[in-house]
């Protein structure tokens, strides 16, 4: 009877050994503070230099605000303020400024829908104020959070005020576009990112008059809020107001910073 005792001693101990460091790693698991959420909300504020060829050739700076909260599951709310001015030999030669609001319902899922409205003023093209709003369905081919690939099908109805030249009165106009954009954002590596997105929105009275945006960015991150952000857009109205150039290009580079 001793010696069976005897031989039950080592069983015991082994099993203890593999018992303990598992009921330890749980009991850990429970008393250990789980990582924060990420907040859904982000902010961000950039400060530009920009080079612009088109309508005029200067150099000026640039402000852009941005709020954007991002919760995939349920929806995506993003808010953009920008604002443009500069002179060039002591004579104004930009004065613009722009807002967008867009909501996307349910991102993840393949077909989404989403709403949007935007603003927008610039002096030099004779825009004292273009509104448009609008709602549409996304077609989401890769949302993650390093990979998103975008297809966007939607109308909006536009309401334009241009300003009188010398030559020519103002106008005010209002259309009913169809609109149609591709968005697609890469990780190329921990810390750069690069996006390009293309938006093309053609009149239902007249589809050869149309608005086209093209644009491209690449930022890469100095720090966990700050960010060198260089960007590259394309604008093209195919009816702009008499002495106003159809394309405008904008080559932006600067900090953006994030919290």
């Amino acid at each position: 009877m001793l010696v069976h005792r005897r031989r039950l001693h080592p069983l015991v101990l082994g099993c203890l050994a593999f018992a303990l460091p598992a009921i330890a790693a749980a009991a850990h698991a429970q008393t250990a503070p789980a990582h924060p959420p990420r907040p859904p909300w982000r902010f961000g504020t950039e400060i530009a230099f920009t080079d612009i060829s088109g309508n005029r050739q200067l150099q000026l700076f640039q402000s852009t605000f941005s709020a954007a909260r991002q919760t995939p599951e349920t929806f995506n709310f993003d808010f953009k303020l920008e604002t443009r001015y500069g002179r060039s030999q002591g004579v104004e030669a930009a004065r613009a400024a722009a807002a967008r609001v867009r909501l996307d319902w349910t991102p993840r899922a393949l077909f989404s829908p989403f709403l949007g409205f935007d603003w927008e003023y610039d002096r030099v093209r004779r825009i004292d104020s273009r509104i448009s709003g609008g709602a549409g369905a996304n077609l989401n081919i890769a949302y993650r959070d390093d990979s998103r690939t975008t297809l966007s099908i939607g109308v909006l109805e536009e309401y334009v005020n241009t300003a009188a030249s010398a030559t020519a009165p103002g106008t005010v106009t209002s259309d009913t576009r169809l609109h149609s954009r591709f968005a697609l954002l890469r990780t190329l590596r921990p810390g750069v990112s690069a996006e390009f997105n293309v938006k093309y929105q053609p009149a239902t009275r007249d589809m050869s008059d149309y608005l086209f945006k093209a644009d491209g960015a690449l930022r890469v991150a100095l720090s966990t809020k700050l960010s060198w952000r260089t960007s590259y857009v394309w604008n093209r109205d195919s009816s702009p107001v008499s002495g106003v150039r159809k394309d405008d290009r904008t080559l932006t580079t600067g900090l953006l910073i994030q919290w």
